[in-house]
C-alpha cells in the first residue's frame, strides 16, 4: 500500500514538474513572439536624397538619423542614390523598401511630383510615412523641413548688405525642378530684385560643380560689370568659387553660398566665400527619425518641424555656437 502511495506521489511531481516546464516554455514562447515583434515594429528605413560618402549634408543627415536610433534600439537602414538628381534611382529604391514591408519609411524627396505615385503606394502598403527636407502635396504625414525660403531671403539679404544695396549678381542652382532650388531662389528674389539691369538670371547646374564653374566663368566674362553670385547648393557654391578663385576677383564678386562642406569652409577662411547659409542637418535626421518612432508608437508628432538657418562668415565662424554649426559630427 504504501509503495502504491509513493507511486502516486511520484506521478503527481511529474506531473506537476511537466506543467511547470509547459507553462516556462509557453512564457518563453510569448516572450520571444513579444519580442520579435516588438523589434519588428521598430523597423525604419530612411531614403536620402543621396547616399554620396562625399556629401557632407546628407552624411550629416544620416549620423542625425544613428543617433535617434541607437536611443531607441531602432532597427535603421539608410538608403538613396548616388547622386541628388537621380530620381528613377530613388523610385526605384522606395519600391524595393515597399516590397520590405518595413513599419516606416522616413523620405527626402527628389522630385516631388514624379515621387507622388509612389508616396500613394506607401500609404496603401500600410507603411507609416515621415517627410524629410521637402514638402510633397497630397497627405498629413509629419515633415522635418529646413525652411528654404528663410535661408534663401538670408541669403539675398547678406549679399544685399555686403554690396550696400547695389547688387548685379547671377543664381545658380542645381536643377529646374529642384523643389528646395526653386523656395531658395523664391527667398532671394524677395529682398533682391528680379530687375534684370541688376539681375542677369538663374542657371542651372544639374548637381555638377564643373558645370557650375563653367557657368560663372561664362557670366564673369559676359557681364564685367557683375559683383554677386548666390550659388543655391554645395556644388554650385564650389563651381563659383573655382571661377572666382581663377580669375583673382574675391575682393571684388561676393559669393554668397549654401552649406558646410570641409572644402567650403576652407573657402571660407580663404575670403572666397563671403558667406554660407548653414542649416541643421544632424537635427534633420534625428528629428526625422523621432517622428518615425513617435508613429509606431501610436504617440502624436506634432505634424510640421520647420529648422531655421545661420548665415556664417569669415567674421564670426570661430564662435561657439557656429562652430556647432560647422562641425556637428564633432558634438
Amino acid at each position: 500500500m504504501k509503495e502504491v502511495t509513493l507511486m502516486n506521489k511520484k506521478l503527481l511531481w511529474t506531473a506537476a514538474l511537466i506543467a511547470v516546464l509547459a507553462t516556462a516554455l509557453l512564457a518563453y514562447s510569448a516572450y520571444r513572439n513579444f519580442h520579435n515583434q516588438s523589434s519588428k515594429e521598430k523597423t525604419v528605413i530612411v531614403m536620402l536624397k543621396s547616399s554620396d560618402i562625399h556629401s557632407d549634408f546628407w552624411q550629416t543627415v544620416s549620423a542625425g538619423a544613428k543617433a535617434a536610433a541607437k536611443q531607441s534600439e531602432l532597427k535603421l537602414d539608410l538608403r538613396g542614390p548616388s547622386s541628388e538628381t537621380d530620381t528613377s534611382k530613388q523610385i526605384q529604391l522606395l519600391e524595393i523598401a515597399i516590397s520590405e514591408k518595413p513599419q516606416a519609411i522616413v523620405l527626402a524627396p527628389t522630385d516631388a511630383v514624379r515621387l507622388a505615385p509612389v508616396m500613394q503606394k506607401i500609404r496603401k502598403a500600410g507603411i507609416r510615412l515621415v517627410l524629410a527636407d521637402s514638402h510633397m502635396d497630397g497627405g498629413t504625414q509629419p515633415l522635418i523641413s529646413l525652411d528654404q525660403a528663410d535661408a534663401g531671403f538670408q541669403a539675398g539679404h547678406t549679399l544685399s548688405d555686403m554690396l550696400s544695396g547695389q547688387p548685379k549678381f547671377a543664381i545658380i542652382g542645381d536643377k529646374q525642378e529642384s523643389g528646395v532650388s526653386a523656395q531658395r531662389e523664391a527667398g532671394v528674389l524677395k529682398v533682391l530684385s528680379s530687375d534684370t539691369s541688376m539681375n542677369y538670371g538663374t542657371f542651372y547646374s544639374s548637381g555638377s560643380e564643373e558645370t557650375a564653374y563653367k557657368l560663372a566663368m561664362s557670366l564673369l566674362i559676359a557681364h564685367t560689370d557683375l559683383n554677386g553670385f548666390i550659388a543655391l547648393s554645395e556644388s554650385a557654391t564650389l563651381g563659383a568659387a573655382k571661377a572666382i578663385k581663377e580669375l583673382n576677383k574675391p575682393d571684388r564678386i561676393k559669393l554668397v553660398g549654401f552649406e558646410n562642406s570641409i572644402y567650403e569652409i576652407q573657402l571660407l577662411e580663404e575670403g572666397i566665400l563671403s558667406a554660407t547659409i548653414v542649416q541643421k542637418p544632424f537635427h534633420l535626421g534625428y528629428l526625422a527619425v523621432q517622428a518615425a518612432i513617435k508613429l509606431i508608437n501610436g504617440q502624436k508628432t506634432g505634424g510640421q518641424i520647420s529648422l531655421k538657418s545661420t548665415v556664417i562668415t569669415k567674421q564670426n565662424m570661430s564662435s561657439p555656437e557656429n562652430q556647432k554649426l560647422l562641425f556637428p559630427l564633432l558634438e
